[in-house]
């Protein structure tokens, strides 16, 4: 019989199987002594030969009974044996090597859990148990954190489950509003999915944050309830409506969020340009966004440092007279995130590890010739830090505009840095320039921010996925838009018009390309998942004209018309809409 036949790889699987339950019994017997590195590297061993490729006939721990006695094992060892465990696991395994061996083997188990099928052969491949779920989800955990100790060995999008993407929102959104109630004793004694956010990816997640918002925004609106007696009806107003003149954005819009109360800022947002006919299905609101991010966050202005240029959005410690400013900002960040809005801001990556509450340190430092010259103090092997580098705990700064010291410590203008102190020194530098020297500044944008998303589940990001949320992907693959654009009124991927236009979009510059997406959606950068994700439609305008293409932003549709064959046509009338698109007609 050859190796290869089903029948001997079944074989081979099935004393693998037994192996494996045989290794485990001896060793919850009581006999292996689970604190030294050689008697839990095996634990390790095993996770690899739960790896099942998708659709394999080869039956492996059917119910996943074995993968649970795995699991529990591994969450069951002692102090000393976890170490050991971690230590093998963050040293043996580097690289791909951890996420292939450690971490896939568990969310193909993950994934065997969303199904029940009965193949060709009448043979069941059943779910997993329902107990292993949350046991597998935790050595995921353990494995996830230890990951990310150690420098992220694997990467976060390593550890997306299939399974839970395929979970209905609906089914996440009531884990998750069961998760946040629940008190800290229900959460160490009940699974909730929620409290496993690393396994979803940022589309789901998004989702998941979309219903919530949505979900508030319905509770805001009906506490306003009114009761007709003439009607005999019930009526309430869904909208929170911003009315302003395109001309006068900026200024309009922050009078009108000062006067308005927080539990109406956080209703559905319907921006109306006055004396336009644009009804605001969505396209409206993103063009708002966009036309105000070019002026609220403009470095020429006294809210933001200008030392970084156009490239970085960082808060002007110098500006201590505009709290209220940085607050209407805040508010107008979270209206944008709270509506599914992206914004163009350059904000660094500090200031979404600060919104989400966590640390700090060297690699988020916002001028990256502090950071290296930090670096190379900490790198430096010579005995003569306090000759070379001459610092003392003190740091320049300014204070409107005139230069002045800062102690970073009590007595630090007369404490040299020495190599036995220069790792508190990077330390309170750090926290100096990213917290302290612009908390009121902070403080005041947080107040802003939070009075619109407080309630949001924002913990559940990763700050790279929060600024997803907030500013999209800049990666513009417009292949992958081709590939996932719907065609209606008549056209399809071969219509001749279909063809120029792709033509012209691949043909076009960086810059042309932007435009055309702005004219397209209402936003010049691509959602979470990037352009493949973006539902865009073209659909036939009628038959050939002189006319201009036009849009429905809000429904991300570009009107065509036919204009057959003629690609100079198409490139000069697609060309001039792009270069007139602000300002909308019907919506």
């Amino acid at each position: 019989m050859s190796v290869d036949s089903p029948k001997s790889q079944q074989a081979i699987a099935t004393a693998i199987e037994n192996g494996i339950r045989s290794g485990l019994a001896s060793l919850d017997s009581g006999n292996m002594r689970m604190i030294y590195p050689e008697a839990v590297r095996c634990l390790l061993h095993y996770i690899k030969f739960f790896d099942r490729t998708e659709g394999s006939t080869i039956v492996f721990d059917l119910r996943g009974t074995c993968i649970m006695a795995l699991c529990e094992t591994i969450l069951g060892l002692p102090f000393e044996g976890y170490q050991a465990l971690l230590r093998w696991a963050t040293t043996i395994y580097p690289g791909n090597l951890y996420a292939r061996m450690l971490v896939r083997p568990l969310l193909a188990q993950l994934n065997r859990s969303h199904g029940f099928k009965i193949d060709a052969d009448g043979v069941e491949h059943a779910p997993l148990s329902i107990g292993s779920i949350p046991v597998i989800i935790a050595v995921l955990r353990w494995l996830n954190d230890a990951s990310t100790r150690a420098g992220e060995i694997a990467l976060p999008e390593d550890f997306y489950c299939k399974a839970a993407d395929t979970i209905p929102i609906e089914a996440l959104f009531d884990d998750l509003t069961r998760y946040k109630k629940a008190t800290q004793t229900q959460r160490s004694s009940h699974f909730f999915l929620s409290a496993n956010s690393f396994l979803l990816s940022p589309g789901t997640k998004r989702n998941l944050l979309q219903v919530e918002n949505q979900v508030e925004m319905f509770k805001v609106a009906t506490k306003d309830v009114t009761f007709d007696a003439a009607t005999q009806q019930y009526s309430f107003d869904p909208f929170w409506v911003l009315e302003i003149d395109r001309e006068h954005l900026v200024e309009q819009t922050l009078e009108t969020i000062k006067v308005t109360k927080a539990s109406e800022l956080r209703k559905k947002l319907r921006v109306v340009f006055k004396g336009e006919e644009g009804i605001d299905a969505g396209g409206v609101t993103k063009e708002f966004f966009q036309l105000l991010s070019e002026d609220l966050f403009d470095v020429s202005s006294s809210l933001w440092s200008s030392r970084y240029g156009d490239l970085i959005t960082w808060f002007n410690s110098d500006c201590t007279w505009d709290d209220e400013g940085y607050t209407l900002v805040g508010v107008l960040v979270g209206l944008a995130l709270y509506n599914g809005v992206l914004i163009d801001v350059h904000f660094p990556p500090a200031v979404y590890r600060k919104i989400l509450g966590l640390s700090l340190g060297l690699e988020d430092m916002v001028d990256d010739e502090v950071r290296k010259g930090l670096q190379q103090l900490l790198d430096y092997e010579g005995d003569d830090i306090e000759d070379v580098f001459c610092l003392n705990f003190e740091v320049g700064g300014t204070d409107l505009g005139q230069e002045q010291k800062v102690e970073l410590k009590p007595g630090g203008t007369d404490i040299s840095v020495t190599s036995d102190n220069r790792d508190e020194y990077v330390v309170l530098y750090v926290k100096w320039l990213l917290a302290d020297s612009i908390q009121p500044q902070w403080d005041a944008f947080e107040k802003g921010l939070m009075q619109i998303v407080e309630s949001s589940s924002l913990d559940m990001l990763r700050p790279e996925e929060l600024e997803l949320l907030v500013v999209g992907t800049p990666e513009l693959d417009f292949s992958a838009l081709e590939h996932n654009t719907a065609y209606e009124g008549g056209f399809d991927k071969d219509s001749e018009v279909v063809c120029s236009f792709w033509r012209f979009v691949k043909d076009a510059s960086r810059e042309t390309q932007i435009k055309l997406l702005k004219f397209a959606t209402g936003s010049k950068m691509a959602p979470i998942g990037g352009l493949g994700e973006l539902p865009l439609t073209i659909q036939r305008a009628g038959p050939d004209s002189p006319q201009l293409p036009t849009s429905h932003t809000c429904f991300n549709t570009l009107l065509l018309p036919d204009y057959g064959s003629d690609y100079d046509k198409l490139s000069t009338r697609l060309g001039r809409a792009i270069l007139e698109c602000e300002g909308f007609g019907l919506e």
